[in-house]
């Protein structure tokens, strides 16, 4: 059991790729409507597959960006980051869907390959 609750636990969606270095889930956030606060705890990838406007904020509300996104953006969220903590609101009248790649390092063994 993980000593912190995964993003798409948080956001309560199935993983639709589930291997050790690679977790893949979708989100979709309806016309006015809002996701759950969760934190990413390693880098990933967005890829937006249905743009619209939106926001995303913090768990205690303040307002971390503002914008749309646009169908086919890729954005490459890096280790710089984490852990962040946010919920996306949509502010449009399109369906948000995106596709989160979180790409986790294998643990160092102390070994190398040769």
């Amino acid at each position: 059991m993980p000593e912190h609750a995964e993003p798409w636990q948080e956001l309560e969606t199935e993983l639709v790729v589930d291997q050790p270095f690679v977790k893949v889930w979708v989100e979709r956030v309806p016309p006015g409507g809002s996701r759950p606060a969760h934190t990413h705890r390693h880098p990933w990838v967005s890829i937006v597959v249905s743009g619209a406007e939106g926001e995303s904020r913090s768990p205690d509300g303040e307002l971390l960006a503002k914008g749309a996104v646009s169908t086919g953006d890729v954005r490459f969220n890096g280790p710089d980051r984490l852990p962040f903590s946010h919920y996306l609101t949509n502010t449009s009248d399109r369906t948000l869907v995106m596709v989160a790649v979180e790409l986790r390092m294998p643990e160092p063994t102390g070994e190398r390959g040769e």
